[in-house]
């Protein structure tokens, strides 16, 4: 289950996973870039990756949305993160 609120400081979608992950962001933004995503940043606490909107992704799996206030559109970025991340290979 995930779980998504609209950000109260800026226009964003936070997203929050049920499961806590440990994430290999290095991993992550490989598999993200053959998905077409520019990867920004990253450092072992933080991924900012973009394609159609800036996404933050921190090591637990929590993901920040930025520029958009659209829940759906954001879960839908994550879902696809999500993928990548349960298979770094796909």
């Amino acid at each position: 289950m995930i779980t998504t609120r609209p950000c109260t400081s800026m226009k964003a979608v936070t997203i929050v996973p049920e499961k806590k992950y440990r994430i290999d962001l290095r991993e992550l933004c490989e598999c993200l870039k053959k998905r077409e995503y520019r990867v920004k940043k990253v450092t072992p606490f933080l991924a900012i990756v973009s394609r159609e909107f800036e996404v933050s992704i921190f090591p637990s799996g929590r993901i920040i949305v930025r520029d958009t206030s659209d829940e759906k559109e954001a879960l839908k970025i994550a879902r696809e993160i999500y993928e990548c991340i349960e298979d770094p290979g796909g």
